[in-house]
């Protein structure tokens, strides 16, 4: 008799083989029997997020026949989680899963290639509810058609996949606040947020839901918020988050961040990791009220519109980023970008023997004037594992 492996040992394996996304074998090992079937589909799921199915794998140059094909896997493994949801699937894919990227979802919805018998099969019983209709414009016939509601879609399925998810850590997409609300309380591990709108953010019921069911909460992230006032609300809804527990911030473009949610940012100085803000004309001046902030390991900051350089304009706030960074003694990766006086900035750090940056990227700026910048990088010789420089200007060099 063949020897036959404990339990844990295949989720041991199974796990590998997700950390290095092989999906390829872990769906092969699904096949394989039933005790292995368990610890594979466990850790496929886990990490479908990782998945080059999802999104049709991206890639423009594919023929319109595999690109079909590609959207129906895609398709398939939406469906295998929501039908699992209704407990209509072999196994329970959807209580497996860590990570509920609804943007994915939406571009699938979305895709020319989401048509006819694809959609035919995706809505099928018992996904047949969830094709919600909005009415479209009126045809010249006097009769109109209707398209696919992407948003309620999106929102039903996550309802109803929600209720079905006890080992869901992160959420992504363009979530609504009443959604948020009714969600919190099944999320008891939820850690993370990835809004494509911070406008849930105004509401007052979220922030009581996040902090009453959610106390592992510790990463957010924005994409875009058009709200006036928006750097108030964000920074309350910051303060109602338990404090010294936020670990990562980001803010993919210019939301309105600035004093009163730098100054918010300072009640998680200790928990604090990684930061990623997109600041603008109005919002870099108060950079430095960021100053309690030494923890951070990562920094990340774009300057919107590139034109302010605060060594010759905000010369007192110039400093005092300077003396906040040295401050900064676990500080890996910096990047800065379109930041017009990152290299004067960051060469007090590179002299510190205390920091240790792994990597370092910086553009805009001019090479011929910033020697001892390019001097002082010599002093991180030993740590310094990336490191790009980029500028427009080649004279001098």
């Amino acid at each position: 008799m063949a020897p036959i492996l404990p339990d844990d040992i295949l989720h041991l394996i199974c796990e590998e083989l997700a950390a290095q996304e092989q999906f390829d074998t872990l769906f092969n090992c699904a096949c394989t029997n039933r005790s292995l079937a368990i610890p594979a589909l466990t850790n496929l799921y886990k990490s479908h997020h990782r998945a080059p199915v999802r999104d049709a794998g991206g890639d423009e140059t594919v023929s319109m026949a595999t690109k079909q094909l590609m959207v129906q896997r895609w398709s398939i493994l939406w469906r295998s989680i929501v039908a699992s949801a209704f407990e209509t699937t072999l196994f329970p894919y959807c209580r497996y899963i860590r990570a509920l990227d609804l943007r994915d979802l939406g571009y699938l919805l979305e895709d020319e290639h989401f048509r006819g018998k694809i959609t035919k099969h995706f809505f099928s019983a018992p996904l047949a509810k969830f094709q919600i209709m909005h009415p479209g414009p009126l045809r010249r016939s006097g009769r109109g058609f209707a398209r696919l509601d992407f948003t309620s879609i999106t929102d039903a399925i996550g309802e109803v996949v929600t209720q079905h998810t006890p080992m869901l850590e992160q959420i992504s997409g363009p979530l609504l606040s009443h959604a948020l609300v009714r969600w919190a309380p099944r999320l008891p591990r939820l850690q993370a947020l990835e809004l494509w709108d911070g406008s849930p953010l105004e509401d007052q019921l979220v922030h009581a839901s996040i902090y009453q069911h959610c106390p592992h909460f510790n990463s957010l992230s924005i994409f875009t918020w058009a709200a006036e006032e928006r750097d108030h609300k964000f920074s309350e809804f910051i303060g109602t988050v338990r404090p010294q527990s936020l670990k990562n911030i980001e803010t993919i473009r210019d939301i309105g961040a600035s004093a009163e949610t730098f100054l918010a940012l300072n009640a998680h100085s200790k928990s604090l990791k990684d930061l990623k803000l997109c600041v603008s004309n109005d919002s870099l001046p108060h950079l430095s009220l960021l100053k309690g902030c030494t923890a951070l390991e990562a920094l990340k900051i774009e300057d919107t519109h590139g034109s302010m350089d605060l060594e010759k304009t905000q010369n007192d706030v110039f400093l005092e980023v300077i003396d906040w960074l040295l401050k900064c003694e676990d500080l890996r990766r910096l990047s800065f970008t379109k930041l017009l006086s990152a290299a004067p900035i960051v060469t007090p750090l590179l002299l510190q023997d205390r920091i240790k940056l792994r990597e370092l990227e910086i553009d805009s700026y001019v090479p011929k004037d910033c020697a001892v910048f390019h001097q002082a990088l010599v002093n991180q010789r030993d740590s310094l594992r990336f490191l790009s420089l980029q500028s427009g200007e080649t004279e001098g060099m």
